[in-house]
Order: structure tokens, then sequence, then C-alpha cells
């Protein structure tokens, strides 16, 4: 029964996705909600040499704007130590996106390393298509690991003025 969920979870990822290299994934989606309840996980492939782009295609089919990204690896398996699967962003694998103003954060620390692209500035309204490319390194070798991706809404304005409120109280109070 467990390989035959393996199997499924891989032929999703492979209908969903034509990569150009085993080491490269390249994925089409529609994601129509926002937060980790509506994450969509991919295995992924690897191999020589162990390190790879995840060029994620991805249509915001919900009603909320984005306001950012979130790329984290994963054991789709079970008792694969993928503690150093990792995303890097130097000497030309910083990430980059159809987004502009795209800033990020990686954390490497934890296993199931993470990493989040921000793009308030230039949110995915409902409707639109946006692309985030991000680098991945497997110096362990595994043969294959799991990638979720989601995305986060832009926060409501009225949101944002009470916790601009906030601030100001807390920092009047001092």
């Amino acid at each position: 029964m467990r390989s035959l969920g393996l199997l499924t979870l891989t032929v999703v990822f492979f209908l969903g996705a034509t990569s150009a290299f085993a080491n490269d994934a390249n994925i089409v989606t529609d994601i129509s909600g926002t937060g980790i309840a509506v994450a969509q996980q991919v295995s992924h492939p690897d191999e020589d040499p162990w390190a790879g782009w995840v060029n994620l295609t991805v249509t915001n089919t919900g009603s909320e704007a984005w306001g950012d990204f979130h790329f984290e690896i994963y054991d789709p398996i079970g008792g694969q130590n993928i503690a150093n699967v990792e995303w890097q962003d130097g000497a030309g694998y910083e990430p980059y996106s159809t987004q502009s103003g795209l800033v990020w954060q990686i954390d490497n620390t934890s296993i199931g390393a993470k990493i989040d692209l921000e793009f308030y500035g230039d949110a995915v309204m409902p409707g639109e298509t946006a692309e985030f490319h991000v680098y991945n390194v497997n110096p362990d070798m595994l043969s294959f690991f799991g990638v979720m991706l989601y995305p986060t809404p832009v926060p409501e304005p009225a949101t944002a003025l009470l916790l601009g409120l906030g601030v100001l109280v807390l920092r009047r109070s001092r």
C-alpha cells in the first residue's frame, strides 16, 4: 500500500510538470486559497549534480490577493533524512520572480528547510499568474524529496491599520 501511494504521488508530479533535467523541477498549477491548508505537495526526483531550480508558474484562482509565497522541503515517504536539502541564494542563485520588489528569507537550520518570498508591493491579484524561481541543493544525494508550496494573503488595510495603531499605543505607553 505504501508503494502505491508513492507511485500515485510521483505520477501526479509528472503529470503536472515537465522537467528539462531531473535536478530541475518545472511546476504549473492553480491555487484557489491561501495558507498552509491549501499547500500543494510535489515529489522532486533528483540526480547528479544534486542541485537545481524549482520553477513555479501559478495562477491565483481564489478571491484574495497574495503578498508572499512559501516553499518548504518535506519527506514524502517518511524515514528519509532531509536535513541537508536546502535553499540557496548566493553567487547567481538568488530567487527571482515576475513580481517586482521581491525579498526573501531562508531558514535552512531546521529540518524541512523553508524559503519565504515576499512581494507585497506587487501582489498577485485574483486571476493573475506569477512565476517564482528558487534554487535548492541536495548534498546527501537523495534520489527524491518533496516540495510543499503555498501563498499567504496580503493583509487587509483594516488589519494593517489596527497593527499600526497597536504599535503606536505600545510605544506611547513606554
